[in-house]
């Protein structure tokens, strides 16, 4: 299904096609300068293609056979995470695979099988990468940078295209892929990094595409649990660590940045570094925080990983029978986040607007059966309150393996997926004192409830979901080690909202990858982003994870980073990309007049 790169062009149009005000177009490299690239990296150099190209028709404005056998498996294969991310042309949210600003894409209906979609419309290119590198080494890196460098071409760095600010994708670019850069998982007890003296602890060593499933199945058969995400196909060294990196262990065992020990990875001019707290401290902050995509190509990072303990998990589920119910649920976890944080609590609160089932999946390690019974004890009074069909809802809480109930919540997280789905996000980290007294937490459980009551009662084409994560290093912070607190040569880049809230709060829209009117899909983002204004303006001094932040944050540098931390940033990528190689959306040092960002929608902030 290879396609001549001059018909690419003519066929995504006019805003790839004229993406020359600073960066040169693919179209401008000589076949023979493919070709001779392609031999020094082993022939792994390929044509993007979109994932589900050959089920259609029409491809990038011309007429092709689909591939029956191959569509058949995408048909059945499309919710899986694992196999979307194992192929290159293939986006966890379909939308940042397409062009939002146009409505060009390759996606079908959340329907499956969707027959009806390849025949009726078109498959265009949208934002997926014309030409990228299936990089399988370190010097495949480095070739790819430099080669990318050489002609000015936009570049964009992909791993699984879980990137929920379109981040991995771009038109006309070419793409360095690390996904398979996955060699076996190391266990190295007493580790010493690189120039360093003492040894940290037990860490594994990981690949730039490993993922969280072969991860936890690795530490889990050692006896060790690890800091991670939910969704298993993750990739734990790309953006996940550049952006900070929240988990259910997170209370006590800190972030993603806070375990990393050690990284390794290719600068934008083609030098292969090692950055920990003993060499290249600069690149060591600017790598734990700083963003993805944008200091350099991580291949290789070493994480701790912590002895197994017993785990107090917390289950509730309570029906919205009403906006009464509702409101008792939002106020008692508003009032309790702040105790539930000091005994250890972590994990995630999904309140449901009425009709729907408000749920709760919180563990701790540190406290036992009993106290952790007497500590849910407001939610259990909640869900076993009395009504005409019996009661409203049901909550346990149990002692078992970390393991084996973060498989529960994986499984409960992959339920909540529909495949070939679109996403738009927004997010707010909610700092501690929202949570201190009463009127303070009368405001931000009103705040909350507004915005569910909000998003039942808009009209637009998508599935509306408020989620309150408690995965913040709120423990983990107060008794972190000198050496990693700011200014000291252990520090990380995120910002210091992380280390002063309580909850990660996301509001997301899951829509239809098939929906692709631009201004539909504007109104789509545009009330995503709204949506989270007045809890913004009620946590002024909070910030955003960048990893799931609204791509239009208004406040991006404060935000993400803190004006302190984005100054010494700045600093570091003028020093490592001079030419601004790496660059993505609301990044560092990032030109908002770049012709890669002319497939998002426009939205007023």
């Amino acid at each position: 299904m290879a396609f001549a790169l001059a018909a690419l062009v003519a066929a995504v149009g006019p805003v790839a096609a004229s993406a020359l005000n600073s960066r040169a177009s693919l179209l401008s490299v000589a076949q023979a300068d493919w070709d001779a690239f392609n031999a020094s990296v082993a022939g792994q150099l390929h044509d993007g293609i979109p994932m589900l190209a050959p089920c259609y028709t029409v491809y990038n404005g011309e007429s092709q056979d689909p591939d029956p056998s191959a569509c058949t498996t995408l048909q059945e294969s499309r919710h899986d995470l694992f196999f979307v991310s194992d192929n290159f042309g293939g986006y966890g949210e379909s939308n940042w695979g397409g062009c939002q600003a146009t409505g060009d894409n390759c996606a079908l209906s959340m329907t499956v099988p969707d027959l009806t979609t390849p025949v009726t419309r078109a498959c265009e290119q949208g934002s997926v990468p014309w030409k990228y590198v299936d990089a399988r080494s370190v010097e495949d890196v480095q070739k790819t940078l430099l080669f990318a460098k050489e002609r000015n071409l936009r570049l964009v760095v992909k791993n699984t295209g879980h990137d929920y600010a379109g981040r991995s994708s771009a038109p006309d670019s070419f793409a360095l892929w690390t996904h398979n850069i996955q060699p076996l998982i190391g266990l190295t007890e007493g580790y010493i990094p690189d120039a360093c003296s003492e040894p940290v602890g037990d860490v594994i060593t990981i690949g730039a595409g490993q993922q969280f499933r072969e991860v936890y199945e690795f530490v889990n058969s050692h006896g060790y649990r690890v800091v991670g995400g939910t969704s298993p196909s993750v990739g734990m060294a790309g953006g996940w660590l550049a952006g900070g990196g929240h988990s259910m262990l997170s209370n006590e065992l800190g972030l993603g940045v806070d375990n990393v020990q050690q990284i390794k990875a290719v600068l934008p001019n083609g030098t292969y570094i090692t950055a920990n707290r003993c060499q290249n401290q600069d690149l060591f902050f600017a790598l734990r925080g700083g963003g993805g995509g944008t200091f350099a190509v991580v291949t290789e990072s070493t994480f701790l990983v912590h002895p197994k303990k017993p785990m107090q998990f917390a289950r509730v589920s309570i029906a919205g029978l009403n906006e009464k119910v509702i409101a008792d649920f939002l106020s008692i976890v508003v009032a309790n986040t702040d105790k539930w944080a000091s005994e250890g609590w972590g994990g995630y609160i999904l309140p449901a607007a009425v009709g729907g089932a408000s749920t709760v999946a919180l563990g701790t390690t540190l406290l036992d059966h009993p106290e952790a019974q007497a500590s849910m004890q407001p939610l259990i009074d909640l869900a076993n309150r009395a009504v005409d069909s019996g009661t409203l809802g049901n909550a346990t809480v149990i002692t078992g393996d970390y393991y084996n109930i973060l498989q529960a919540i994986i499984a409960r997280e992959d339920s909540l997926v529909f495949p070939s789905s679109a996403w738009a996000f927004s997010s707010r980290l909610v700092p501690r004192e929202t949570f201190l007294g009463e009127e303070n937490q009368q405001q931000l459980s009103s705040a909350l409830h507004d915005i569910l009551t909000t998003a039942q009662g808009q009209d637009v084409p998508a599935s509306a979901g408020l989620m309150m994560y408690a995965v913040t290093p709120s423990l983990y912070s107060r008794t972190m080690p000198e050496s990693d607190k700011p200014g000291g040569p252990g520090a990380s880049s995120v910002t210091p909202a992380w280390r002063n809230g309580l909850w990660h709060v996301i509001f997301t829209r899951q829509f239809d990858g098939t929906t692709t009117d631009p201004s539909v899909v504007q109104e789509i983002w545009q009330t995503t982003h709204d949506i989270m204004n007045p809890l913004r303006e009620l946590t002024p001094s909070g910030g955003a994870y960048q990893n799931e932040a609204d791509s239009f944050e208004p406040d991006p540098i404060g935000s993400f980073w803190g004006e302190e931390n984005y100054a010494r940033l700045l600093q570091i990528k003028r020093e490592v990309d001079p030419a601004n190689l790496l660059t993505v959306h609301n990044g560092i040092r990032w030109d908002e007049t770049d012709e890669r960002y002319s497939c998002y929608p426009d939205i007023k902030v």
